[in-house]
């Protein structure tokens, strides 16, 4: 089952409608088969720019928090659906996290700290040259 890391856009509430309002969502992602792995909250913070909500009025200030979770990709779909009808909620962004739960590779000790891509630099330049690493160059020719 994949990884998966939801940020939920809450409204500008009070404490106790907040915790009541993430209880909603955790329990929507437990009820379609999902297994919560973490909770991470930011905050009230500024948004980028005013939200609607579903009663038609305008926020500017709202609660960010991430959730870590998996499920099946097929219960994904209806956790959104369920999650677009919460009315705490103004915006919803899940995303798969496999990418950032594998670990890269680290060649810190013969490389240096910050390379990502290993080159074997001790070739000569004639090995660079565009003839030999480009496959399309003879065919641009003609």
């Amino acid at each position: 089952m994949p990884n998966y890391q939801m940020l939920c856009v809450f409204k500008n509430l009070p404490k106790p409608e907040l915790v009541s309002s993430i209880k909603a969502a955790a329990n929507c992602i437990l009820e379609n088969g999902g297994i919560i792995k973490s909770f991470e909250n930011l905050g009230l913070r500024r948004l980028p720019h005013r939200l609607f909500g579903k009663n038609m009025l305008t926020y500017r200030e709202g609660h960010y928090v991430f959730i870590n979770f998996i499920s099946g990709s097929q219960k994904v779909y209806e956790m959104k659906n369920a999650l677009s009808r919460e009315s705490d909620i103004l915006r919803r962004i899940l995303s798969n996290d496999e990418q950032t739960s594998a670990t890269p590779e680290c060649h810190c000790e013969k490389y240096g700290y910050f390379v990502t891509d290993i080159v074997d630099y001790t070739k000569p330049l004639t090995v660079w040259n565009r003839k030999i690493t480009d496959p399309m160059y003879g065919k641009r020719l003609r």
